[in-house]
């Protein structure tokens, strides 16, 4: 990862000054429901060209400011390198950081021993600045989602992290942002304003479905809706459009909660049995449980 200094943070906050005149009505409705906005990799995801750390968080930090946001980041150790300095304009902004391992590998290709060894390594490359903060609680996501294929693999994973005081932060809405986002990095540093918001109307199309796929489905589990964890990945895409993307939210009637409230809904202690390979959002782990490994209730 590289920084380019203030000439892209510039060309960046222009396209969002363009594209931020959104199609969603700005007057406030009555917030009848809960979400809580999470990033994964940061300081910023990893792309197929060049990633300006800078200007992708700069954007990010502003945009949630203007939302009244409070989100929570998930960091890979190894990606730390040089933004340091921007983790702690996170922490300083009131929001949550966590950790996803060291190097963002995916459990379901190494061993128990090599996935908690890097679970450790990941910790102790944030605590330094998580306790010079004074964050109290300590997060983690699984990289992918994926949470182990074999439940030896989930148990193991899941005493050390207990036995850590590490809390793991579950999400119920993904979205196929890196799909986007390569289409994005396609159109080069300075793309078409046409092009770009026909890009932008496609993606807030599809983050309103999975939204509304996620109501119905926790509607469906629990008979009402839950405190819904939106998964987003700290790049390019999400930078730009995160102006629209709060909005859109805010528009479905959404307000916008910590990870900690979040986790408190009742949701997150039902108990799951999946084993599938595919990484899959909370509410779907428990329907596609296998119902011989879940408790009697």
């Amino acid at each position: 990862m590289r920084f380019f200094g203030k000439s892209l943070i510039v060309l960046a906050t222009a396209f969002v000054l363009v594209l931020s005149h959104s199609v969603f009505s700005q007057d406030k409705k009555k917030l009848t429901k809960e979400m809580c906005i999470t990033f994964i990799e940061l300081p910023a995801s990893v792309g197929f060209g060049e990633v300006d750390v800078q200007a992708i968080n700069y954007l990010i930090l502003q945009s949630l400011k203007n939302h009244e946001v409070k989100a929570a980041g998930f960091v890979v150790g190894s990606y730390i390198g040089e933004g340091f300095d921007v983790l702690g304009e996170w922490l300083n902004d009131g929001h949550t950081l966590g950790s996803m391992t060291n190097t963002n590998q995916d459990y379901h290709q190494v061993d128990i021993a090599s996935f908690i060894k890097d679970i450790a390594s990941g910790n102790e490359a944030l605590e330094p600045m998580l306790a010079g903060f004074g964050q109290k609680k300590r997060y983690f996501r699984f990289p992918y989602l994926h949470y182990g294929t074999r439940i030896e693999e989930k148990d193991a994973a899941m005493i050390y992290l207990d036995e850590q005081n590490n809390l793991v932060a579950h999400a119920t809405i993904l979205v196929e942002d890196y799909l986007f986002n390569l289409t994005l990095e396609k159109m080069g540093k300075e793309p078409d304003s046409n092009t770009l918001e026909q890009l932008r109307d496609e993606y807030l199309e599809h983050l309103e479905t999975e939204i509304e796929a996620a109501e119905y489905k926790a509607k469906d589990l629990l008979k009402k809706n839950c405190r819904q964890i939106l998964l987003l990945r700290a790049n390019r895409l999400n930078a730009i459009f995160l102006e629209d993307i709060l909005t859109l939210i805010e528009h479905l009637e959404y307000k916008f909660v910590t990870l900690e409230r979040a986790l408190k809904d009742p949701l997150y202690v039902k108990a799951e049995a999946y084993f599938g390979s595919r990484g899959v959002g909370y509410i779907d782990m428990i329907l596609l449980s296998d119902p011989d490994m879940l408790p009697a209730e």
